[in-house]
């Protein structure tokens, strides 16, 4: 049977800990078993990305590098997963992209989903805008405004599975930035019933649900003891409502990552 891989990196593709976050879950509610990992020496900057160490239940100590693990999730039906996670790599991106995609391909990929998530002037008490785009290689010309600027490894692998002849899709969703210090459940949520479109078991949500109906209290409580938060949110949900709450298209995605980056510019 055909396999759906799905990727997704920590950092700066990974805003409100969401693309990880739909793994982590996949792992929680499904049997699963891990089957490759590409090795972080060669990639990863251990200054921003450490070795952690623990003590196993045997009592040994253990060193865990932040390699990118790849492993098999076996739904109660419909096709296997093939989940890529670790975290962004600093160094020799096409190198790394390949090997995954070697990876993927000596797994039986038939197709990939690519997730990511972006800071974004979205309002947390709406649903949270989620584009999804298929991927092609050579782009093809719309009338839509392109982005153009900085990505990140999510963007260049899923132009090389797409290369290699795999359908790819990209999943983003946007996360409210004044609420990015934590992990954002409803985020989380978001990109997943995308994932759940293209999955065939029904993937158990129950108590995403509840933590992201939880997240969402716990932001209103905050805009309820700080005005210019309330202000804040209230001037973006005016925005919301006055569009009226479009899907979001390439092209807002584009906008909004685009203020993401003067944002971060304007923190430096």
């Amino acid at each position: 049977m055909s396999r759906i891989a799905i990727t997704a990196f920590s950092g700066w593709n990974d805003a409100g800990e969401a693309a990880t976050g739909v793994i982590e879950h996949l792992l929680e509610v499904w049997p699963s078993r891990p089957v490759g990992a590409v090795d972080a020496e060669e990639f990863i900057d251990f200054q921003v990305n450490r070795p952690e160490i623990r003590t196993a239940e045997d009592g040994t100590r253990i060193i865990d590098w932040p390699d990118t693990q790849l492993h098999l999730i076996t739904p109660p039906q419909g096709p296997e997963i093939i989940a890529v996670i670790g975290p962004e790599p600093s160094l020799h991106w096409k190198r790394f992209c390949d090997e995954v995609l070697e990876q993927l391909q000596i797994l039986g990929a038939a197709s990939v989903l690519s997730l990511g998530a972006l800071l974004a002037d979205s309002p947390h008490s709406r649903p949270l805008p989620v584009s999804t785009q298929p991927e092609s290689v050579p782009a093809h010309p719309g009338g839509e405004e392109q982005y153009s600027g900085p990505i990140g490894v999510p963007t260049i692998l899923a132009r090389r599975t797409a290369s290699a002849g795999l359908p790819t899709t990209s999943i983003w969703v946007q996360v409210p930035h004044y609420v990015s210090q934590n992990s954002s459940p409803k985020a989380v949520l978001g990109l997943m019933r995308e994932v759940q479109e293209v999955i065939s078991a029904p993937i158990p949500l129950d108590e995403l649900v509840e933590d992201a109906e939880a997240w969402e209290r716990g932001v209103d409580e905050l805009a309820r003891t700080d005005e210019d938060v309330a202000d804040y949110v209230r001037h973006l949900e005016q925005a919301q409502d006055a569009a009226g709450l479009p899907e979001a298209s390439g092209d807002a995605i584009a906008k909004e990552f685009e203020q993401f980056l003067r944002r971060r510019r304007g923190q430096e």
